[in-house]
C-alpha cells in the first residue's frame, strides 16, 4: 500500500479507502480459517516461525492467535 500511495501521491489511508470501496480486504490480521490452520500445523509439530512463513504472518501474530485459541505454547528449541 505504501508503494501505491507513493506512486499516486496520496496517503495510505486514502489508498485503503479506495480499495475498501471496491471490495478489497486490506486487513492484515489472521482470519478464522488462518487461525484454524495454524492450530492444526502447530499440533503437527511445526514452529510458529514456519507456520508464519506458510501463512504469511509474523511468528508473534501466530503465537497470539494460538494463545487466543487456548493452545499451550511449547518452549523454543534450545531454550530452557
Amino acid at each position: 500500500m505504501r508503494q501505491v500511495a507513493r506512486e499516486f501521491r496520496m496517503s495510505r489511508t486514502t489508498v485503503a479507502k479506495h480499495l475498501a470501496d471496491r471490495g478489497v480486504d486490506t486487513s492484515r490480521g489472521m482470519k478464522p480459517a488462518d487461525v484454524t490452520r495454524a492450530v492444526e500445523l502447530y499440533a503437527e509439530g511445526l514452529s510458529s516461525v514456519n507456520i508464519g512463513k506458510q501463512l504469511g504472518f509474523d511468528n508473534h501474530t501466530v503465537i497470539s492467535a494460538l494463545r487466543s485459541e487456548g493452545v499451550v505454547i511449547r518452549k523454543a528449541l534450545g531454550k530452557e
